[in-house]
């Protein structure tokens, strides 16, 4: 049974699923399996199950899920908004189970992913939502470009400033003067080998 406080979140869900041809095709492949995420260092467990129409949310479970995410609040974050299989390989959460139902889940949940704009308009009308989005918009893309920004000050001060971290140039530099002293090496070795063998 659904927990009153999920229940918007699985009405959410479902009505997309229902909306998008992709997504309930989606959810027939995993019907019957779960999915559960872990936050770290908490008791907090949310675990999906997909039906044959729809998905239940419940807080956890006693029997294991099929497959199990467990993160932080910034990984779980990190894999909402990028590319959620490469924040996995990067380590950034650990996925535990059968990984092709968590992949399963994640494509459903891609293709049934809200339109906040249009689900803002239901709650304030069309005109505060799209003022709304465009503020939640450009206060996202200012935290990019502010953590853009920030990122080369710091990588600008470590290479020019302080001289903590070498410049790239010095690197690649270093790197071919490595590479032609192992061809010099390698090419002495065969000298050094024919030497031996004419004697």
């Amino acid at each position: 049974m659904t927990p009153e406080l999920l229940k918007p979140l699985e009405s959410l869900l479902n009505r997309n699923i229902a909306g998008s041809s992709r997504a309930r095709g989606l959810l027939s492949r995993i019907a019957g399996r779960s999915l559960e995420l872990r936050l770290s260092a908490t008791p907090l467990r949310l675990r999906f199950v997909a039906g044959a129409d729809s998905v239940s949310l419940a807080m956890g479970g006693d029997a294991p899920a099929d497959a199990t995410i467990e993160g932080t609040p910034f990984t779980f974050a990190r894999l909402a908004m990028g590319n959620p299989m490469q924040s996995i390989r990067a380590g950034g959460a650990q996925v535990t189970g059968d990984a092709e139902i968590a992949q399963g889940f994640q494509q459903l949940f891609e293709a049934a992913q809200p339109d906040f704009e249009e689900e803002l308009s239901r709650l304030t009308g069309d005109v505060a939502a799209h003022h709304l989005a465009n503020l939640a918009r450009e206060t996202v893309d200012f935290g990019r470009r502010a953590r853009e920004t920030f990122m080369q000050n710091v990588a600008e001060y470590l290479t020019e400033e302080s001289r903590d971290v070498p410049l790239r140039s010095e690197v690649e530099a270093f790197v071919s003067g490595v590479d032609s002293l192992r061809e010099a090496t390698d090419r002495l070795e065969a000298r050094i080998a024919g030497l031996e063998q004419r004697r």
